[in-house]
């Protein structure tokens, strides 16, 4: 295997391989140029392109706890080699940020605002950003919801997972038609043109392995592989419901990491009403249902109906934090 990894780099990036150690995320490779990571991402080449971009953004705005990229010999801020990509980096710190209460998440929020704030000036493709891209999505997926639900009910049987989604249709419905209108009054569109303009991105995996503390206990934040055209406030509405699943959820932690975020990145009103409604809809949920109705499938999966009914238990999270947002408007 380290035969592959030397004709990698050598053929890749010009680096001369010496020895490698496995890590969880790839291969940390000792080469004639230092210490080196070299390890296969997640995101598509699009999405590596526009991270590669970020983290020079974030660089040259003075945000430089990332671990820095390497372009190939071919100008690409990634290598192709038999059809798989790779990417180089520099080696993160090897301590994650320990998710076990508010004070964690406070200190994540406000490094995820003061991320954001430096993206300013990010120059992107304006064909990536959509105006509409949630409202369709939310729109998509209820429609599809419904017609499951008039699928199931014309054929008159139910398995178990059918019988899960007939227990929280009504609800999700309703979520789903919320989180829609509270997107418009918000004026989703506005803001996305706002954050085209001004430069931003959304992370989409702020998170557990994606957060490491050096040795002074300064936050470096990594996995960039799935970078996105979309809010900004989309990672915060992650991280919000992400607090909620890893701690007790008291409320003062959510007003905690909203101030935090806000220090750096200022939550206006019409944020706070489009941060309601991507806190209440219930993606992971439908997201599920979506993926499972899509499938041809022979018998129903154990393993799907306990990962629906997670979701399900998980989305009331969502319902509380909206809740406690829209207090603040």
């Amino acid at each position: 295997m380290e035969e592959i990894y030397e004709k990698i780099l050598w053929e890749g990036y010009g680096l001369h391989f010496k020895h490698g150690t496995r890590t969880r995320t790839g291969l940390v490779c000792r080469t004639d140029m230092g210490i080196r990571e070299l390890k296969k991402p997640r995101g598509s080449m699009d999405s590596l392109r526009l991270a590669f971009g970020v983290k020079e953004q974030l660089r040259k705005n003075g945000f430089c706890n990332i671990s820095r990229s390497y372009r190939a010999l071919d100008g690409e801020p990634f290598y192709r080699y038999d059809g798989v990509l790779y990417l180089l980096e520099d080696v993160m710190p090897q301590d994650a940020l320990e998710e076990d209460g508010a004070a964690a998440f406070i200190r994540g929020a406000d490094t995820l605002g003061q991320m954001h704030k430096a993206a300013k000036g990010l120059k992107s493709d304006s064909a990536r950003w959509e105006k509409d891209r949630l409202p369709k999505l939310y729109a998509k997926r209820r429609s599809e919801l419904a017609k499951v639900r008039r699928r199931n009910d014309k054929r008159g049987s139910y398995d178990a997972i059918d019988l899960l989604l007939l227990q929280y249709y009504d609800q999700y419905m309703a979520q789903a038609a919320e989180a829609e209108e509270l997107l418009e009054k918000g004026g989703y569109g506005e803001a996305v043109e706002k954050a085209a303009r001004e430069g931003g991105f959304c992370h989409n995996a702020y998170k557990g392995e994606a957060l490491r503390l050096d040795e002074k206990g300064c936050i470096y934040v990594g996995n960039f592989d799935k970078c996105t055209t979309e809010l900004p406030l989309a990672d915060l509405a992650a991280y919000l419901r992400r607090y909620l699943k890893k701690t007790d959820g008291a409320e003062a932690g959510i007003h905690g990491m909203l101030e935090s975020y806000g220090k750096h990145c200022p939550l206006s009103e019409k944020d706070l009403i489009l941060l309601q409604g991507m806190l209440v809809y219930p993606e992971k949920f439908l997201r599920l249902v979506n993926e499972y109705y899509n499938r041809r499938r022979a018998c129903v999966s154990p393993a799907m109906q306990e990962r629906l009914a997670t979701a399900a238990r998980e989305e009331r999270n969502g319902v509380k934090l909206k809740n406690i947002v829209s207090g603040g408007c």
